[in-house]
């Protein structure tokens, strides 16, 4: 009876502690989609360096809202993979307890302990599909992220072009920026152009 009662406490702090968790990541979704409205309605009316900025500024308040749902994800999904992996477990010692007690007292028939161990090794089965499952979330948040500090570096640039005073500098440096973000090669310099007769 001692071991239910330490094992029920232990669920009900781990599921409070879990709660709160969730409710935290769920919080900081809803402050970074309210931060990307904020953002998106200030670039309305932003002009010159203002738009670049408001655009790193959305960006960075997307990658806060999707590390949140991704986090959500898959605490969820680690968490059902326990879940359904324990299940699992408990169903093949089922069916080997079983099998042993039937053996001990001179049962022939192994029907239900068969069936037992057959499920938990289906079970088990579909708990490493949902492992995989996990595993296929996490490496698509990389692969974001990878692509959201890409588009990063580009805001930053463009910021940065942009805060350039001299303005034959900056439209040079705003021609050699787009083709660098197009992957064109740079043009020539004008005097290299000029045809020698």
């Amino acid at each position: 009876m001692m071991p239910s009662v330490a094992t029920a406490v232990k669920n009900t702090i781990f599921d409070t502690l879990y709660s709160q968790f969730q409710a935290r990541l769920n919080r900081q979704a809803d402050d970074a989609t309210e931060k990307t409205e904020d953002y998106a309605k200030k670039l309305e009316s932003a002009s010159g360096a203002d738009m670049f900025k408001y655009l790193l500024l959305i960006n960075v308040a997307a990658i806060e809202k999707y590390v949140a749902q991704t986090r959500i994800q898959a605490q969820i999904s680690f968490r059902l993979c326990k879940r359904v992996a324990l299940w699992s477990f408990v169903l093949i010692a089922a069916g080997v307890a079983l099998a042993i007690y039937s053996t001990i007292w001179g049962n022939k028939e192994l029907g239900a302990a068969k069936l037992s161990a057959l499920s938990g090794v289906i079970t088990q089965f579909i708990a490493g599909v949902f492992f995989y499952l996990y595993n296929r979330t996490l490496q698509q948040f990389n692969l974001f992220g990878e692509k959201v500090s890409s588009a990063q570096r580009v805001a930053i640039s463009l910021l940065a072009n942009a805060a350039i005073g001299d303005i034959g500098k900056r439209d040079a440096s705003t021609v050699e920026l787009i083709q660098a973000l197009l992957g064109t090669p740079a043009a020539a310099p004008a005097a290299a152009q000029t045809p020698q007769p």
